[in-house]
């Protein structure tokens, strides 16, 4: 035998029970008034419980919903059909500030002494959808990182082999070349080495692109940075197991001093190019050159608090860091620290 349903405006569904409820409830007639609702849901919509009671159903809808919602909602009653929760349905409640707040809403139909209406359960799911979307968004970065890992994976093992390969046979062609065409092709193969070191850098900044604070992802932030100090921005370039063999002490000191060493450039050299290269192998390298008006022969690395700095940043992780002038024009700044045993 099954229970009837609750009559409409019926005391027991305006007992203090309903505010204990997690949901949102509300009940209207059949004109769409609304005659019952809990704490729970005038909070969720910003209205007193008075204010809502009397209101059309249609004060809770969106704009865009509103005109064509009395049809929908006799067509509800008319069928006779409750419809649960959760069935995939975009819905939303407008609140009182005209925002818009996402809901599921449960349905019934109910029957009394001044003729049929509609309970409502309405459950907040703003949290679940921003928990969805945060999902969503990182499953996207972490599709974009497998893609550049996989560019980069594809630059090392095909691009750079190619031209390791290229940069051999001109080699070898420059050594029986005459008339000049060995120096020729030997510039070639300079350029080939500069375009390898290029994509190396490359490498090394896809693959850390989808880790956090890792050290490539960290200088080409620097690097990219440097145009608000410099008017430009430099020139990067990585070598050897950057990530790997540095420690998270020596990425500290290694991205201050860049910083440093770029405020210095930016304030005393008056260049207009400027190159950086990190080189891992039995220590860790940085050279920051310029090509600036450069500085003395006998310039002193503690003449400056910035350079003070840097060697300071040095010294103490066992390195040391030196400022001369180029042949050309410019400056040079070497920057170093071992790697631990």
């Amino acid at each position: 035998m099954t229970e009837p349903r609750p009559e409409l405006g019926a005391p027991s569904l305006s007992d203090r029970w309903i505010d204990e409820l997690p949901d949102g409830l509300l009940m209207c007639r059949q004109d769409g008034r609304i005659d019952v609702v809990n704490q729970c849901l005038a909070d969720m919509a910003g209205y007193g419980r008075d204010e809502l009671c009397g209101q059309p159903i249609e004060v809770l809808v969106p704009f865009a919903h509103r005109a064509d919602h009395p049809a929908r909602r006799r067509e509800f009653v008319d069928a006779s059909v409750t419809r649960p929760m959760g069935l995939g349905l975009e819905l939303r409640l407008l609140r009182k500030d005209g925002t818009e707040l996402p809901v599921e809403i449960s349905l019934a139909p109910i029957t009394g002494d001044r003729g049929g209406g509609v309970v409502a359960v309405v459950r907040d799911v703003s949290e679940r959808i921003r928990a969805e979307q945060a999902l969503r968004a990182t499953g996207e970065l972490l599709a974009l990182a497998h893609e550049r890992e996989r560019i980069a994976r594809d630059l090392h093992d095909t691009v750079l082999q190619r031209l390791f390969g290229l940069g051999l046979e001109l080699q070898a062609v420059a050594i029986h070349a005459t008339n000049g065409l060995g120096e020729r092709v030997e510039e070639a193969v300079d350029e080939i080495d500069l375009i390898i070191r290029e994509i190396r850098t490359a490498v090394f900044t896809l693959g850390a692109a989808g880790r956090s604070g890792s050290l490539g992802q960290e200088l080409s932030t620097v690097v990219s940075q440097a145009k608000r100090v410099l008017g430009f921005t430099p020139r990067l370039r990585l070598d050897g197991p950057v990530e790997t063999a540095t420690t998270a002490e020596i990425q500290v000191e290694l991205l201050a001093s860049l910083r440093e060493a770029i405020t210095n450039v930016g304030r005393h050299a008056k260049a207009t190019e400027t190159e950086i290269e990190v080189q891992v192998d039995d220590r860790v390298s940085m050279r920051v050159i310029d090509n600036g008006v450069g500085v003395p022969e006998s310039f002193d690395v503690a003449s400056g608090n910035g350079l003070r700095n840097m060697a300071e940043r040095a010294r103490l992780l066992g390195g040391g860091c030196t400022v001369v002038p180029r042949a050309e024009h410019g400056t040079e700044l070497r920057w170093w620290v071992p790697l631990p045993a």
